[in-house]
């Protein structure tokens, strides 16, 4: 028979982890959420200056100073900022997928709704991660294929397209 203390020493790890997962899990989906509360206010603010650039430009100057915050009070460390040729050159320009993606969701929101541009910017990210996985671009792990991820895939892809009718 096992003592109780015993029992609760087998499952703390396993307990451990799954709360470590959920909390994780929890702070991604606000994160998600946070990016739907993003395009719905700038596409608000679209309207006041009349430009998707200029709102963009707006926005990424909030992010920027939301950020230099972040970093100056030191919550997540500050890091250093490394020689130019210490890294892949393509990996200082991601924040041109930002623009993009801010650009494209102004633009998309007032004619086809929050709920499709999201669908449709999900399934793109499935699809990309999916090929991301499994070629181990980048320097992503590399994970296989498998038939349960091709279905997860073309299960969301699925609900994109019911999204899309009106």
């Amino acid at each position: 028979m096992v003592a109780d203390g015993q029992a609760v020493q087998f499952f703390a790890p396993w307990f451990n982890n799954m709360l470590t997962r959920l909390l994780f899990f929890l702070v991604v989906a606000l994160g998600g959420a946070a990016l739907t509360l993003q395009v719905a206010w700038n596409a608000r603010l679209r309207v006041a200056t009349g430009s998707p650039v200029l709102t963009t430009l707006i926005s990424l100057c909030v992010s920027l100073l939301s950020l230099v915050l972040i970093w100056a009070s030191g919550v997540m460390g500050r890091g250093t900022l490394p020689p130019f040729n210490s890294v892949p050159k393509w990996a200082w320009f991601g924040g041109i997928f930002a623009v993009y993606y801010l650009m494209a969701s102004l633009i998309a929101i007032p004619k086809i709704g929050a709920a499709a541009v999201f669908s449709l910017v999900i399934a793109g990210q499935i699809v990309a991660a999916l090929i991301l996985d499994t070629t181990g671009a980048f320097g992503v792990p590399q994970l296989a294929l498998n038939g349960s991820r091709i279905l997860g895939a073309a299960l969301l892809i699925g609900g994109v397209i019911l999204i899309q009718k009106r």
